[in-house]
């Protein structure tokens, strides 16, 4: 009985704090502008009755106002960016039936994208936008930017997502992704932290029980106790995590149950019981193996047996998906035991070995020669072992550490191509290199970047840059040049007339279901099917032909500043 006392207490101060949260939660103006109405008919219909009333002059733009906010908050806005940062806008969904966004969404979600296309989608699912008004509809493009999100796995970037949109449905999916993601890297705390930010209930039963474990980790156990008698009260049944609790919060002495059946399950039965040991087989999840690893859970390497290519083999797996360190791994080659002649005879010896044991004796030999050309060559040799079996990722970083022990120059023919490939960086990491013999390499190009070069200066020297092309019979402009000059034009620099017929606007190169989308004002919808052309390419090895009609759609579609991220990354020469 007192029991049931205390839970009811438990419940009625829970729902007072609720209350009070509540009233600090933003308000929907357009209801409150509603209640105003309402109210002044109330008292005209009292006037009407005799009685005194107040005298109130309705504004007619005033309601005119509220009736649009009515009609336009029945239309969520969701994102993360503003949809001047990208050129985009709020009504870029509007004209485009949904069955279209939604059927060309789920084919890019699942396409392998390139880095410069991810960089575009992302930017376009996450700019602040008008949702579908029908709820199944604006369900399915709410959960299209949540796969995304997941897929694209930036939890600094979901974390900001949900601070933003808190109140949508998929809030539990992308909340339980960012706790795992955390929990398997060993940041509890920064999981916990984050929770208590966003400062919401979950219907998820996972999520809940997180909820909990949080508030213990943070030194919170009484809320804890509080949160989890109301819980139970409503009807919450764990119990694996009911013991867990018991013992984290000091109730019993001991808890040797385990359980894997989900990450915090795992974590739990490692933080109650120093006994517990999990061993990791091909089935196990990238997550799993993530959090072994980032809480050295793995087996010893000294306890690894060599023999076992089946474990071996999990091991290389395991550094592919990058839940296993490269070094570790390589350092368990270095453990193999080979003999001098097949040290000696390394080419002829890998034949006659499995693909494990080649690997470690070519590991060795690369470790063991100090000739530049045996060494890399070698390397290349592992690195080709490793690409047969697909699991290429588990020797690239550190390839590209015992490459730079060597100069190119000291290197044969053969062997360039590979080195240079296996360390070649970002191009935009590159300085850039100003041409001012060829226009699209010109300082003219700094208009595209960050730079706050003035308009007007940039007008001179493009004129100036045309009156040498006239003047001179050898100079001549390229498509390249033509792109950098109409992207120009398009954003208002003018040109001399005297200069206009040096370059002759291109035939319109964009595919016709483009051009009637933009046409049509579709705008999100042309910039996917944009997207899906890019696809897996890097924009920077596109032909000129291709770069000419995606500059010329953003050109049309006023999309600025992610068509000057595209010119300045692909004009300039950087070296």
């Amino acid at each position: 009985m007192l029991n049931k006392i205390f839970i009811n207490i438990t419940i009625l101060l829970l729902s007072i704090s609720y209350s009070f949260s509540y009233a600090n939660e933003p308000v929907d103006i357009w209801s409150i502008e509603k209640e105003k109405v309402e109210n002044i008919t109330t008292n005209s219909d009292l006037e009407d009755n005799n009685e005194p009333s107040e005298t109130i002059v309705i504004n007619n733009n005033l309601t005119s106002s509220i009736e649009e906010g009515e009609i336009l908050n029945k239309k969520k806005v969701v994102g993360l960016y503003d949809p001047e940062e990208n050129g985009f806008d709020l009504e870029m969904w509007n004209n485009t039936e949904p069955n279209k966004i939604f059927e060309l969404s789920k084919k890019i979600n699942n396409m392998t994208l390139s880095e410069d296309a991810k960089n575009i989608y992302t930017k376009l699912l996450l700019t602040n936008s008008y949702s579908p008004k029908d709820e199944i509809d604006e369900k399915v493009f709410l959960d299209i930017k949540s796969d995304w999100l997941i897929k694209f796995k930036d939890v600094d970037l979901i974390k900001e997502y949900l601070k933003k949109n808190i109140d949508i449905d998929s809030k539990d999916q992308l909340t339980k992704f960012v706790l795992n993601e955390l929990l398997s890297i060993n940041e509890s705390k920064k999981a916990c932290e984050f929770l208590e930010e966003l400062n919401t209930n979950f219907k998820d039963n996972y999520l809940k029980k997180f909820s909990i474990y949080c508030l213990i980790y943070l030194k919170k156990n009484e809320q804890a106790s509080l949160r989890y008698d109301l819980e139970k009260e409503l009807g919450y049944k764990d119990p694996f995590f009911e013991k867990k609790f018991q013992y984290l919060q000091g109730y019993v002495s001991n808890s040797p149950d385990t359980s894997e059946t989900d990450l915090l399950n795992l974590h739990l039965s490692y933080l109650t019981n120093k006994e517990y040991k999990y061993i990791p087989n091909d089935k196990t999840s990238k997550i799993y193996w993530r959090y072994l690893s980032s809480n050295n859970l793995l087996e010893s390497l000294n306890n690894i047996d060599t023999e076992d290519e089946k474990q071996i083999s999990l091991l290389e797996k395991a550094t592919h998906q990058g839940n296993y360190e490269e070094i570790d791994l390589l350092n368990l080659y270095k453990r193999f035991q080979f003999s001098v002649d097949q040290l000696l005879n390394i080419d002829d010896e890998i034949r006659k070995i499995s693909k494990i044991q080649s690997r470690a004796l070519l590991y060795q030999g690369i470790l063991l020669n100090k000739d530049p050309n045996i060494a890399v060559k070698l390397s290349r040799a592992l690195k080709e072992s490793f690409e047969n079996d697909n699991i290429s990722n588990a020797f690239d970083d550190e390839l590209k550490k015992i490459l730079k022990k060597y100069d190119l120059k000291d290197l044969s023919s053969d062997l360039t191509e590979f080195y240079s490939k296996s360390l070649e960086q970002d191009k935009l990491d590159r300085d850039i290199k100003y041409d001012n013999k060829i226009l699209h390499q010109s300082k003219l190009v700094k208009y595209f970047g960050k730079e706050n070069v003035p308009i007007k200066k940039i007008e001179k020297d493009l004129n100036n840059y045309l009156k040498k092309v006239k003047k001179s019979k050898t100079n001549y402009l390229i498509t390249k040049d033509i792109i950098l000059i109409e992207a120009m034009v398009s954003d208002g620099i003018e040109i001399k007339d005297e200069y206009k017929d040096l370059f002759n606007s291109k035939e319109n190169t964009i595919p016709t279901d483009i051009q009637v989308l933009i046409n049509d004002r579709e705008i999100g919808m042309a910039v996917l099917r944009l997207i899906e052309i890019i696809g897996q390419d890097k924009i920077e090895d596109l032909g000129s032909e291709t770069l000419y009609f995606l500059i010329n759609a953003l050109n049309q579609m006023n999309i600025d500043p992610i068509r000057n991220e595209i010119l300045y990354s692909v004009l300039p020469l950087r070296a």
